[in-house]
C-alpha cells in the first residue's frame, strides 16, 4: 500500500457511513502508514485531516499492535475495533489473547464489562471472569401494569395515606395488592 491508497481507504471509511468498504486491518494498515508519514506526523494531525476525532485514529493504529491470534479475530469479524482497544489496555499479550477469544463475538458492551471484571481480578482465568461476570447480572425482571379505577374519596384517601407513612404510591399499589393476594390465598387454604 501507498501513500495514496492509504489517504483513499482513509476518505471511503473513516467519515461519513458506518459501513466498511475495507477490513478493519487495511484501514488500520493505512493509519499507520500515515501516521509515519512526513505530512501527517502524528495521530492529532491525521485525524484533522480526515475529519475525525483523534481517538478514532488510535483506536485503529492500536489494531497493528495486537497479536496474530487477534488481529484473526478482527479478520473474522469476532473482534470489532472498541474490544480490540480495550484488549489493548491489558499488558501481558497471552493474557490479551485469552480474553480476546473469550469475548469474540460479544457485544462491544460485554466485552468491556468481561474485560473491566478481568482488569479488577487479573488472577482469575478468562473463561472465570465471563462466568463471574454472566453470573453477577442480575436476572430481568418482567413488570406487567393494572390500571385501578378509584372514586375520587378512594382515591384522596389512598394519596392522604401515602403520604403519612411515607410510602410512595407504586410501593403503597404494590403493598396494598400482595396484602389482598395473600389475604385470598389463605381464605381458600380454610
Amino acid at each position: 500500500m501507498d501513500k495514496d491508497e492509504a489517504k483513499r481507504i482513509l476518505l471511503e471509511n473513516l467519515k461519513g457511513s458506518k459501513t466498511k468498504h475495507s477490513s478493519l486491518l487495511t484501514i488500520a494498515e493505512a493509519v499507520r502508514l500515515l501516521i509515519n508519514d512526513e505530512e501527517y506526523m502524528s495521530t492529532l494531525k491525521l485525524a484533522e485531516s480526515f475529519g475525525v476525532k483523534r481517538p478514532t485514529i488510535e483506536s485503529f493504529d492500536k489494531m497493528n499492535d495486537q497479536p496474530k491470534e487477534i488481529k484473526k479475530l478482527i479478520r473474522e469479524g469476532q473482534i470489532r475495533i472498541d474490544a480490540s482497544t480495550k484488549l489493548s489496555s491489558i499488558p501481558d499479550m497471552k493474557k490479551r489473547v485469552g480474553i480476546a477469544k473469550t469475548v469474540a463475538g460479544l457485544s462491544a458492551k460485554h466485552t468491556r464489562q468481561i474485560i473491566d471484571y478481568y482488569k479488577k481480578h487479573p488472577n482469575l482465568s478468562p473463561e472465570e471472569c465471563k462466568k463471574a461476570f454472566a453470573d453477577s447480572k442480575p436476572a430481568k425482571k418482567h413488570f406487567k401494569s393494572v390500571e385501578i379505577q378509584l372514586e375520587s374519596n378512594e382515591y384522596d384517601a389512598f394519596i392522604a395515606a401515602s403520604k403519612k407513612t411515607g410510602v410512595r404510591l407504586k410501593e403503597a399499589g404494590k403493598q396494598a395488592i400482595s396484602e389482598w393476594v395473600q389475604k385470598q390465598s389463605q381464605n381458600k387454604q380454610k
